[in-house]
């Protein structure tokens, strides 16, 4: 038989609706910090990509310099 008691299809539908809302507020608060510590992650990731490339770049060269 079906939900004979209307306010319970009502509470469910508020109830999605304020998920939703919370849902959809949550996001946009994480987006807003990541905008705003974004040009700090750039430079952090740039300085450790060129870091890496260096290391890297000393270790093939030792590599292929010193031949077992």
């Amino acid at each position: 038989m079906s939900d004979s008691n209307p306010s319970g299809w009502i509470d469910r539908c508020v109830g999605w609706c304020i998920s939703i809302l919370f849902g959809t507020v949550i996001l946009y608060c994480a987006i807003a910090l990541i905008e705003a510590m974004l040009p700090t992650l750039i430079v952090i990731l740039g300085a450790i990509g060129i870091v890496g490339f260096i290391v890297g770049g000393i270790v093939v060269f030792r590599t292929v310099r010193n031949k077992w």
